[in-house]
């Protein structure tokens, strides 16, 4: 089964961008992304977290099954703004409405631990004491590369043409999923690393 994505590509000139007071705003719905002036933007920015979705195998187009529990998703559109409060970049990521999850259906076990600020202090104290190099880095969509050990079926994406009944059969976590930040942990990676080396 084949749904297309092919509109979501945007056309023209990405990198001109207007600073009207339109674009000042973030759009609050696919929709009202798609109704601005600098629409084109929003258009080649959902084309970018599509693309890293079918690069991770994010996702299979499925039918949906009689009485099968779908959790539902959306677009969440954000502008970074540089020094002088000029657009830089625009970002659209696609979250799922976790609070549709069912316990015992398609999630079970949330909990994952986290760095506590006083174990980051001790940290740097000793890195400054013992004069160690401090390397910070990101993983760039870090929950993408979490496997789910549920299965989990998401309403196909706002904007998409799809068939009546399709839905997406999760095989990654998804931002906004509730066994989302215990999927990475478990990978035994943390989005935000830091490593102490010795300098010298």
């Amino acid at each position: 089964m084949t749904t297309s994505y092919s509109h979501l590509k945007s056309s023209g000139d990405p990198n001109k961008t207007e600073n009207s007071a339109l674009t000042m705003t973030n759009p609050t719905s696919y929709q009202d992304a798609m109704s601005r002036a600098d629409a084109i933007h929003w258009k080649r920015a959902c084309a970018e977290e599509l693309e890293e979705f079918i690069r991770q195998n994010l996702f299979s187009t499925v039918d949906k099954l009689t009485g099968q529990k779908v959790v539902g998703c959306n677009w969440v559109f954000k502008t970074k703004l540089d020094e002088d409060g000029q657009i830089e970049q625009y970002k659209a990521r696609l979250v799922t409405q976790g609070f549709s999850q069912i316990s015992g259906v398609n999630f079970d076990v949330t909990f994952a631990l986290v760095t506590r600020y006083q174990m980051l202090q001790t940290l740097l104290g000793l890195a400054n004491r013992y004069k160690w190099h401090i390397h910070q880095m990101d993983v760039k969509l870090a929950f993408l590369n979490g496997e789910l050990e549920n299965e989990i079926y998401m309403k196909i994406l706002p904007g998409a043409d799809a068939k009546e009944g399709q839905v997406w059969l999760l095989h990654k976590a998804l931002y906004g999923l509730k066994q989302a930040s215990r999927e990475w942990y478990l990978l035994g990676n943390h989005s935000e690393a830091i490593t102490l080396k010795l300098s010298g």
